[in-house]
């Protein structure tokens, strides 16, 4: 009996240090085993996210009248001023329509953080992605460009155009249509990853300017 516990008295240090190494070994390997899996699980999230692309989260529509006027140059003989040629001028009634999104193929693995039930994505900016005139829908009316070569005519329509699709975008954004875009990602796009992740998703901006794109 005395040499049995002289020998349990022995080995019990070294079975101490097996234990301990054990137990070691097994939270390192928990340690991987998570952290493997959340690695995982981000991979995963971001790459159905970019599948999504340039997701477009409001669209406005507009109706815009325009007018452009140009004064034609006149000659001062003094006591006159004669105008060889007449004023320009073109009204155009447009229908035109913006819209905004969040590029999701922005994001990168630093913009998708996981905790627990939790996951964290950093969208970028909202951008203006698109602002048109329909021109099956715009009208021309008192144009009064008789009298310019064709190419001049050509001209001053193409500006009336523009200057008309100008309009639809300064008015897209006084209609706050970037502030829209940044709600409707909370109202629209975050139901739609939780129900990827299974996990509640926290949406977050950039702090920078948003972009304006145009993809006439």
């Amino acid at each position: 009996m005395i040499n049995l516990l002289k020998l349990l008295l022995k080995i019990l240090p070294w079975l101490l240090v097996v234990g301990l190494l054990s137990w070691m070994l097994i939270q390192e390997k928990m340690s991987f085993s998570k952290e493997r899996i959340t690695e995982i699980e981000t991979n995963t999230i971001l790459t159905r996210v970019e599948q999504l692309g340039k997701m477009e989260l409001v669209k406005y529509n507009f109706q815009e009248v325009t007018e452009i006027r140009k004064i034609a140059n006149s000659i001062d003989f003094k006591f006159f001023k004669y105008k060889p040629l007449p004023d320009s001028k073109g009204v155009l009634i447009s229908q035109g329509s913006a819209a905004g999104c969040i590029d999701l193929s922005k994001i990168q693995l630093k913009d998708v953080q996981s905790s627990n039930d939790t996951i964290f994505i950093s969208l970028p900016s909202p951008e203006i992605c698109y602002f048109k005139i329909d021109l099956e829908k715009s009208r021309l009316y008192d144009l009064q460009i008789e009298y310019m070569r064709q190419e001049d005519r050509r001209d001053f329509v193409q500006e009336l155009y523009k200057v008309a699709e100008n309009q639809i975008k300064s008015s897209s954004l006084e209609s706050g249509i970037l502030e829209q875009t940044r709600e409707n990602a909370h109202s629209v796009l975050r139901p739609i990853l939780e129900s990827i992740s299974d996990k509640t998703i926290i949406l977050r901006f950039e702090l920078d300017e948003p972009t304006i794109m145009n993809d006439n």
